[in-house]
């Protein structure tokens, strides 16, 4: 399988701060000098630089470039890690902040939030050691992340996910799934996805249930639902905060949906199966 453009380049962090429980942001307008990252262990707040905006809670990194004017707002008590970087390739040069880095910017959101959880305990188990040790625990946890999220971003973009097969799989089709993935979590419209892939609505519904044995709308629904299913065991959110944390703006819409895929309420299956 082709390399994904991400795993040619590796994070090397010269600064880390962990915050606990900030119930707001000393300024709401901060230029990122550097590349930064955030990363949200719990709580949720409000992002936004250039294009990109959103909220973000346990489960994602916002990914902010060199010299981003970035806009935050804490929603819920906040506990996270700022991290700076750099990036370097495969032999340890660096790649420099303005170079043809094929990089991810604003949220990333990780499916796999045990082995997230797993990282964030060993790096607070850091906070206790001197700077060099913290600061390379924190390096080796951080580039982890990065490991994981491009285990993702290859099954999301490649051909060896649930959704596609090798040998039958229809590329377009394929690189449907990975934008549909990307934008999950974002409210847009399934036409903008059909029109990005000179395909009129009706005929991207049907080569995408011949493919999958589902339409479009019905795989973003359950993909965005299994993100809502962490979100309540893993998070304090109310229903509206996780609607727009998966691309909806109605709690109570999501809610309903909820119910009719999972046959119990949202608040019936955090209570059920909360630890």
């Amino acid at each position: 399988m082709e390399r994904a453009p991400i795993d040619n380049y590796v994070p090397r962090l010269f600064y880390s701060m962990y915050w606990r429980r900030k119930d707001r942001f000393l300024l709401y307008e901060d230029l990122c000098r550097e590349w930064t990252i955030f990363a949200v262990e719990d709580g949720s707040f409000y992002y936004e630089f250039g294009d990109r905006k959103g909220i973000a809670t346990f489960g994602d990194l916002v990914v902010c470039p060199a010299q981003t004017v970035l806009r935050r707002v804490v929603i819920q008590p906040l506990t996270f890690y700022v991290f700076r970087l750099r990036w370097t390739d495969l032999d340890g040069m660096e790649a420099g902040f303005h170079s043809e880095t094929p990089l991810i910017a604003g949220k990333i959101s990780f499916q796999n939030t045990k082995r997230l959880s797993s990282n964030f305990a060993m790096m607070r188990e850091a906070e206790e050691r001197n700077e060099r040790h913290r600061m390379t625990i924190h390096n080796h946890y951080v580039q982890d992340m990065w490991y994981l999220y491009g285990k993702e971003y290859r099954s999301m973009h490649g051909l060896s996910s649930d959704e596609a097969d090798s040998s039958t799989a229809d590329p377009v089709m394929v690189q449907a799934v990975a934008m549909l993935q990307q934008r999950a979590f974002e409210p847009f419209e399934l036409r903008e996805i059909a029109s990005a892939l000179q395909l009129s609505p009706a005929r991207f519904t049907q080569k995408f249930k011949q493919q999958f044995s589902v339409t479009p709308n019905e795989y973003l629904v359950s993909y965005r639902l299994k993100r809502a299913k962490s979100l309540l065991l893993e998070t304090n959110l109310t229903m509206n905060q996780i609607a727009e944390c998966i691309g909806y703006q109605d709690g109570y819409y999501v809610s309903k949906l909820f119910r009719k895929y999972f046959n119990v309420t949202p608040s019936m299956y955090r209570s059920t199966h909360s630890v």
